[in-house]
């Protein structure tokens, strides 16, 4: 467990920085360059801001691509750790709230659900299911879906669970999810594990979710 000793007390809410490499970073995103470039640009960004965590996800993709699965594995490895000490207190307890709403947010929450799906694929899913149910206890509006990561963990699925809700037809065919099916499943399977989602559901219809 990785923990935080100068935090003394848990944070009721945590909303980070601005980082001034994210513009940077969104920029790259953008353009139309090589994957070497594009890893050396990462890299850089990395110097820079080593504790902006969108860089380290895009730089471990391109390991994981040209098969480097170690240089991958170390680089979601060292994000995820850097993220967790930068909201952890002392028990090792994260913020009771993290919002996806707060852009500065973003990098963090995505470095800790990278290296969930990492411990995932590699067979921990005891580990991987502790992240994903922080995740969706900090943020239960749950933009990152995971949720469903939760859902599918405990249904036994692997980490392409979601490929059968994928767009079959149109210009987004492959590289979109059908909202309406997906929610459909989730509906119908998440009844079965009362203990994962009903904190969820009293929030949601506190919320007026279901109204």
């Amino acid at each position: 467990m990785i923990t935080n000793p100068k935090r003394k007390k848990r944070l009721q809410e945590f909303i980070d920085k601005d980082h001034t490499v994210m513009g940077e970073y969104y920029d790259l995103l953008d353009s139309e360059i090589t994957n070497k470039q594009m890893k050396e640009e990462m890299k850089e960004l990395i110097k820079q801001d080593p504790n902006f965590y969108d860089p380290y996800v895009i730089l471990s993709n391109i390991e994981f691509v040209s098969g480097n699965i170690e240089e991958g594995s170390a680089l979601v490895k060292e994000a995820f750790e850097r993220a967790v000490a930068r909201i952890a207190d002392s028990k090792g307890d994260w913020p009771v709230t993290m919002r996806w709403g707060f852009l500065e947010n973003r990098h963090l929450m995505r470095a800790l659900e990278q290296w969930a799906v990492l411990l995932w694929n590699i067979g921990d899913t005891e580990a991987a299911l502790d992240i994903f149910r922080r995740l969706l206890r900090a943020n239960p509006d749950d933009n990152q879906g995971a949720r469903s990561s939760i859902l599918a963990l405990r249904m036994g699925l692997g980490t392409n669970w979601y490929k059968s809700f994928e767009v079959k037809d149109g210009p987004m065919a492959g590289e979109a999810i059908d909202a309406i099916t997906e929610g459909k499943w989730f509906d119908e399977n998440s009844k079965k594990f009362p203990e994962e989602f009903d904190w969820l559901f009293k929030i949601w219809k506190k919320e007026g979710y279901f109204d």
